[in-house]
This record gives structure tokens, sequence and C-alpha cells, in this order.
């Protein structure tokens, strides 16, 4: 018999396989506004959970991922079968496929993509687009009560955008992926707001007065039945979050009251804990100027706790980095040392690129070696190094001044962190 380790080391090399698969058959993971060729293909797919099944999309700057994971949670609570979809994800590809408290197996994810190959090959389907047609086929083979969706990219063309007649929820706006989206906070709402339906139901959590105002008339020239779930902007965004799912759990079960023993899920990336060496890890992504501002009014006025920070940096937000690290020093109380890194990922910047957007002597180190010289680690993984082309600093003479780490940044950053304890375990 197998041990657990040995069972977890060959789901790990199979997941590797599956994704080399998968990228030697779309390329790696990009967004493209393009949405007919999926509708199209998933005619079927879609009318027969349409017919069994409530549709919920969660759109959102911030917020959708953990609005969706709780709403998930709320409804397994109740007995309800829900399947979610997500992403990215952190340590598993199968994060992404979930069904009511369970993520798929990588056996049965191969299967599917054994089973629907040569459609996503004909199709010329991306990376994104091709997992959620697998999820798709996954979830019309199960039997559920509620889909959820959490919007990968903007709303309008993102391949969740297929149903006719979802529960549609915003969650947040806020400047993100500006090229794409927009370069103002009106062309991203608009782009947002296309999960919605004609003669729909949406619920919004948007803290911007005028934001809303935009919205509520939107709302009713298309017959839009808009419900605010929270007025007060300086509610904890976890709580927020807590309260659109609790919203969008009310109106689609009828249930109003949630069991007073219900624990709220901690999910990769979400609050997630690791404790290494002397240090306790704590992970929150925290992709844009917006998710960090709520990040740390939420850290200032809940638990006073004193952190060091590790953030690093994905494409497509350099114009928010210096603003970002900022920030940080604006909350000295919990915040003692900001620590910059660069990690492994096509979409990270590098530590050359961190400093032309910074303008200054900030050093940049890199993860895996700042990592190794903190924790007082010698060996050295190859695997998992970066060229000697690295311009990064070396960490010498580090001295943190807490034990509590927080890392932020995007959900690559935490997954390539995470990775390097999974090695080191």
């Amino acid at each position: 018999m197998k041990s657990p380790i040995d069972k977890r080391h060959l789901s790990s090399k199979q997941e590797e396989v599956f994704l080399t698969r998968l990228i030697n058959l779309c390329g790696k993971e990009n967004f493209r506004p393009k949405l007919d060729h999926i509708r199209s293909y998933l005619t079927l797919d879609r009318k027969a959970i349409e017919e069994k099944s409530k549709v919920i999309i969660i759109g959102g700057t911030n917020g959708k991922g953990e609005t969706s994971h709780c709403l998930n949670a709320l409804l397994n609570s109740e007995g309800l079968k829900s399947c979610l979809w997500t992403s990215p994800h952190v340590n598993s590809i199968t994060e992404r496929f979930r069904y009511c408290s369970s993520n798929i197996s990588i056996e049965e994810l191969i299967e599917l993509l054994d089973k629907y190959e040569e459609d996503i090959i004909r199709l010329q389907l991306s990376f994104y687009e091709a997992l959620f047609v697998l999820f798709i086929k996954y979830a019309v083979s199960l039997d559920i009560d509620y889909l959820i969706l959490e919007v990968g990219l903007g709303g309008r063309f993102d391949a969740t955008n297929i149903f006719t007649k979802p529960v549609a929820a915003i969650t947040s706006i806020g400047l993100d992926h500006t090229q794409i989206l927009g370069s103002t906070l009106k062309e991203i709402l608009f782009e947002k707001y296309g999960i919605t339906r004609i003669s729909g139901r949406l619920f919004e959590n948007i803290e911007q007065k005028f934001l809303k105002d935009i919205l509520c008339n939107w709302c009713d020239r298309d017959s839009i039945n808009c419900t605010s779930v929270s007025n007060e902007s300086e509610t904890d965004f976890q709580v927020r979050n807590r309260q659109m799912a609790m919203a969008l759990f009310s109106h689609i079960t009828g249930i109003t009251n949630i069991n007073d023993d219900f624990k709220w899920p901690i999910t990769p990336g979400r609050g997630d804990h690791i404790d290494f060496g002397e240090f306790e890890f704590t992970f929150f992504g925290a992709h844009n100027l917006l998710g960090h501002q709520k990040l740390l009014q939420s850290l200032n006025d809940t638990n006073k706790v004193q952190y060091d920070v590790l953030i690093s940096f994905s494409s497509g937000r350099q114009d928010q980095i210096k603003s970002i690290q900022k920030l940080y020093k604006t909350y000295p109380c919990i915040v003692k040392s900001v620590n910059i890194l660069e990690f492994q990922h096509e979409r990270a910047l590098s530590s050359a690129q961190i400093k032309k957007e910074l303008q200054s002597e900030t050093k940049v180190y890199e993860m895996h070696n700042f990592l190794d010289t903190i924790l007082g680690i010698n060996e050295e993984i190859e695997s998992n190094k970066y060229s000697a082309s690295s311009t990064a600093d070396m960490p010498q003479n580090i001295q943190l001044q807490t034990r509590n780490i927080l890392v932020v940044g995007s959900y690559y950053f935490i997954a390539d962190m995470q990775k390097y304890f999974n090695i080191r375990k």
C-alpha cells in the first residue's frame, strides 16, 4: 500500500503532465475578448444545467473569489449540492473544479481532457477557455442544485458569461487590468455589468456613490432588480464578502437564518497560514491598490498584530507599484518592514522591472534566496532558483522584527511561495 506522501507525489506528477499537455494545446493562460465560440459549443450543456440548477455568477475587482467560496460553503451547510468554478488556483489546478466541499481529482480531470481534447484543438481554445469547457462538462454530469461561477476577468467577454438567466453579483469596482477593461471606473463597471441580463437580478456591493448611481440608472433602463447589500463603505472587506454571500444565499434558497455554528471557509491565498520554523506565514491575495487598501484597513481594525511584509508584483499593474509601496508605509502600527521579492512565473515582474517603477534604491530579493536566508536553510533546490542573470539583490544580514509574516500580492506569487514550503516539508 502506498503512503499518503506517495499519493501526493504521484498526484503532483500527474498534474505537471496535465498542465504541460494543456499548455502545449492552448498556450499559457491569458485573456482574450471572445465569447461566441464558447457559447455556441456549450449550448446543450448550458440548457441542461439551467433546467436543473440555479446559476450564480459573481464578478468584481476584488472579493469575488472569497464571496464564491463563502456562498458554496453556505449551500453545503444546508445539504444543498453545488458546483463551484474559481480562478486562478494556488496549490493545484483542481481547486478550480469544486463539487460541494471537494475538489475534482486529477484523474477525473485527465479523463475529461482525454475526452474533449479534439474539441479543444478544433475550437482553438485558450488555456482558460479550455479549463472552463472541462468544468462545464464536469458540472453537467453531476446532480447539482446550484452552479457558482467566479468571473475570471471583466465579465462581458469572460467565458463564464454564457448563461441566459443567472443571478448576478458585483462585489467591488477598482482600477485593475486597465489596458483590457478601461482606464476609468465607469468603463470597468461597464465590463462587469455585462454579466447581468435584461429583466434579471443583480446584487451589488460597490462602495463609490457615483458608480452606484450609474449602476442604478443602467438597471432601471434594463428592468433589472438590483439590491445593494451594504451601504457602509467602512465595513471590513471580509465582512462585506460574507454579507454578499449571505444575501445571495437567502435569495436563491429562501433560507434567512445562518446556523450559529457555521464556520466561514479559509481557502488558499485568503487568510490561510503556514507555520515554518519560528515564523507564521499568513497569505492574502491582493493584486491591486484597492485590494491592498482593504486588507490593511481590515488588519488595522481587527487584530492589531504586527507583521513583516513580503510582497511581489505581477504584470499589468506596474503603474500601481509605487502607490502600493507608499501605502504600507502609512501603517507603521502593524507593518514593521516591507520586503519586495521577485518570483517565478511568466506573469511575474522581474527585480529590474520593479526597480524601474519604484525609481529608488529599494532592494528587490529573489524569493527562494530570501526565504532560505531568513529560515537558515543552506540547501539549494536548483529547479526553483533563478538563473544567474537575475538582477535581484543578495539577501544578506536580513533581520525581520516579528515572527508574523504577511505574504501579499497576486495568487501567482502566493502559489510560488506555498510551493516552496511544500517542497521543503
